[in-house]
């Protein structure tokens, strides 16, 4: 097949005239007042150009210096600044206005491609939450502290809030690397509304912190935690451990569901114990996973063994849920946990497996702590538009020719065409 020339196929009136609403220069430049990023109207260096800078112009946080970005800057704006002038540019003022540029393109991919009419049952919001971690220079260590023990240097750990139905960034967390996902809960919190349901990862498991969802009208969907104590009651209301290979023998078909009560204290909550019967081949893989643990901790000289209880749970999926029949029925659970997955099906890319893999985000160079975050914003960003093109781009060609655009490419086509999106939207 011969190489996709982009100019046969009319991508101003397409990806070009749909992402510049994203870049509405007139709305960055009110935004960049806003957050004091540009406080004088004399000044050179636009918000506009900023994000530009940190979005599109800069190639690879650990080669590219300031002397290069100001290149950048001079060779597509015209605008020459000093390498220190540019660097006092990184500063609170411009890691919000990323901050803030990041959320809004966040939301209008996510709302824009998110069919609300698939959610029709009484949630008012779909909370997902998620978290990826990785290393940064050892200069960086005194804001973003490594594991414990951990001699390398420092670690960052992102920690993302959002909203399904809405599109909406709840929360973006830049925390110590060291940091667990529950004891970011711990000392964060979270907000809980009534009629929220939130999507648990097992990262995030604790029973407080479904406890809290329940005690304040909200609902939850979480993978069950192996080892985590669940009992039944008899008929004389006592609480009795429940037996899994019991229940096990009772399951039929795919779908099995048992009331259940969670923790081992006094205070137990009262959830849906929810088994899905998986392809065997799933199971197969998960058996190949726990043989593969189990010989790599044994080359470090250290015991270790799948029971054959958690070899049997391996061809099930199972999760617990606050949730009422009336409002969720069984055969729902997983679907509505599959989001946790299936956000790329929904057009945004699932950001926390291209970061590093695709545009080595985790390889930066020695920079000061501002422009550190001004870079990962502006990285995000690109990510977040790249799969936006990608998306958009694959459904315009899908009927017309046999050609399939990858997210590298599809940033590439960012990069090269990127200065277009502020004259377009300045000519609307």
């Amino acid at each position: 097949m011969n190489e996709l020339n982009f100019k046969d196929i009319d991508l101003s009136s397409t990806c070009f005239e749909k992402l510049s609403n994203f870049f509405e220069t007139e709305r960055l430049e009110q935004l960049g007042r806003e957050v004091k990023f540009i406080e004088r109207s004399t000044s050179r260096l636009s918000t506009w150009m900023f994000l530009q800078l940190n979005t599109c112009l800069i190639n690879n946080g650990k080669t590219d210096s300031l002397n290069d970005l100001g290149t950048e800057l001079f060779k597509n704006f015209g605008v020459q600044l000093t390498k220190q002038s540019l660097d006092e540019r990184f500063n609170i003022h411009g890691v919000t206005l990323m901050r803030k540029c990041f959320e809004s393109v966040f939301e209008q991919i996510l709302s824009s491609n998110i069919t609300h009419e698939r959610f029709t049952c009484g949630f008012k919001r779909i909370i997902l939450r998620d978290a990826t971690s990785f290393q940064l220079p050892p200069n960086l260590a005194i804001y973003y502290q490594g594991n414990a023990g951990d001699t390398t240097g420092s670690v960052i750990k992102l920690q993302h809030d959002f909203d399904l139905l809405s599109g909406k960034t709840l929360r973006l967390d830049f925390r110590n690397g060291k940091e667990t996902d529950t004891d970011w809960l711990n000392k964060k919190g979270f907000e809980v509304l009534a009629d929220d349901l939130h999507l648990m990862d097992l990262g995030y498991y604790k029973l407080a912190h479904l406890t809290t969802v329940d005690e304040q009208g909200g609902f939850f969907i979480s993978r069950y935690k192996v080892g985590t104590s669940l009992f039944t009651k008899n008929d004389e209301g006592k609480y009795i451990e429940l037996d899994w290979s019991e229940m096990l023998s009772q399951v039929k078909g795919n779908n099995f569901e048992k009331e259940v009560y969670l923790g081992a204290g006094k205070s137990k909550l009262k959830v849906r114990l929810h088994l899905q019967k998986m392809p065997e081949e799933v199971a197969q893989k998960r058996l190949k996973k726990y043989k593969a643990k189990q010989n790599n901790q044994s080359k470090k000289g250290r015991q270790h063994q799948t029971s054959d209880f958690k070899k049997e749970l391996a061809h099930y999926n199972i999760f617990i849920t606050n949730t009422p029949q009336e409002l969720l029925k069984g055969n729902q659970i997983y679907q509505f946990y599959r989001l946790r997955w299936q956000i790329e099906s929904a057009g945004v890319p699932v950001l926390f497996k291209i970061w590093k893999s695709l545009f080595e985000i985790d390889k930066i160079g020695k920079m000061s702590i501002a422009r550190f975050e001004c870079y990962l914003y502006g990285k995000l960003i690109a990510i977040l538009l790249g799969g936006y093109i990608q998306n958009l781009f694959n459904e315009f060609v899908e009927k017309k020719i046999d050609f399939e655009l990858s997210e590298w490419k599809a940033y590439k086509v960012l990069k090269k065409t990127s200065k277009s999106f502020g004259n377009i939207s300045e000519n609307k």
